[in-house]
C-alpha cells in the first residue's frame, strides 16, 4: 500500500503482517503515546496486525505542535486513516480518551460513506453523551492544580504524576489532551451498526458501570459489557483478559477468526 510518509506518522504499524486477517487500530489515553500497545503486536496472534494511533505533541512526534481542538483533531485524524482502510477488515480499540475519539471516528467514517470497523472496544471510556453534568474545565490551570485535578478524577498517585521526568515528557500532550476533550461537544446521530464491545474498571473513579452500559445506547448491532478488576488503568494489568475478549468477539465478527 503506498501512502504518503505523513500519514504513517499517524497509523503506525511495528509489525506489519500483510498476510493478517484483520488490522486493529488502538487508540491511547490522555497523554499518552502509541508505545503502550507495543506489547500487543506480539501478543496477540498473526491473524491481527496492530496498528497503534500516535497523535502529535508526543513520542516519536513531540517536535510536531499538538492539536487542541476536537473537530480540527478528528477531521486530521479521519483523514489519514482512511487509506489503511480498505485492504481488510478492521476495528478500533479506544482507552479512555482514545475510546471516544474511535467512537467519534466511527461516527465520521459512516457520515462520509466510508469502510466502517467490523466491532468498536471502548476501554474505560466515559460516555460524554450521557453526562447531565460535566467535569469544570481545568486545562487552564496552572501545572499543580492541573495535575491535581487530574490524580483526583482518574485515581493516579500525585507524586506519580508530579515525578520530574514523567512531568516534563507526558504533561504537554497530557494538556494537549485534555484540551480536545474539553472542545469536544456530544451531537446526537442515529445509533451505530456496528458492534460494540465496552470494557471497565472495578475501582474506576472515573467510568463505573452505568456509564459502561450506557453504550449499549450507541449500537443497533451486538452489545458486550465487561467489567476487569483495577482502577481507570487496568489497560497493563488485565492485558491478558483483553486480549483474550477482544478474541472472543471477533470470533463472533468475522467467520473461522482467529
Amino acid at each position: 500500500m503506498s501512502v504518503p510518509p505523513v500519514y504513517r506518522r499517524w497509523v503506525t504499524c511495528p509489525e506489519p503482517r500483510p498476510q493478517a486477517r484483520l488490522r486493529l487500530f488502538c487508540f491511547h489515553f490522555a497523554g499518552g503515546d502509541a508505545s503502550i500497545f507495543r506489547l500487543w503486536t506480539t501478543q496477540l496472534p498473526p491473524s491481527i496486525e496492530v496498528c497503534p494511533i500516535e497523535l502529535p505533541g508526543r513520542a516519536t512526534r513531540r517536535a510536531e505542535p499538538a492539536l487542541t481542538h476536537f473537530p480540527v483533531l478528528l477531521d486530521t485524524l479521519a483523514r489519514r486513516v482512511q487509506p489503511f482502510l480498505t485492504e481488510r477488515p478492521f476495528a478500533f480499540f479506544g482507552h479512555s480518551f482514545g475510546g471516544n475519539l474511535a467512537f467519534e471516528l466511527t461516527r465520521w467514517l459512516r457520515r462520509e460513506r466510508a469502510p466502517l470497523p467490523v466491532r468498536l472496544f471502548l476501554s474505560a471510556t466515559p460516555a460524554l453523551q450521557s453526562r447531565t453534568q460535566l467535569h469544570a474545565r481545568i486545562n487552564h490551570l496552572p501545572d499543580e492544580p492541573f495535575l491535581e485535578q487530574i490524580s483526583t478524577r482518574f485515581g493516579i498517585p500525585l507524586e506519580v504524576l508530579a515525578h520530574g521526568d514523567l512531568r516534563d515528557t507526558v504533561l504537554p500532550a497530557l494538556r494537549a489532551d485534555v484540551g480536545v476533550s474539553e472542545s469536544y461537544q456530544f451531537v446526537p446521530e442515529p445509533p451505530l451498526a456496528v458492534p460494540v464491545s465496552a470494557f471497565g474498571g472495578t475501582e474506576d473513579p472515573e467510568v463505573g458501570p452505568r456509564e459502561v452500559e450506557v453504550w449499549r445506547q450507541q449500537t443497533t448491532a451486538d452489545f458486550r459489557a465487561r467489567f476487569l478488576p483495577g482502577n481507570h488503568f487496568f489497560l497493563s494489568a488485565q492485558r491478558a483478559r483483553l486480549h483474550q475478549a477482544i478474541l472472543e468477539d471477533l470470533a463472533g465478527d468475522l467467520p473461522q477468526f482467529p
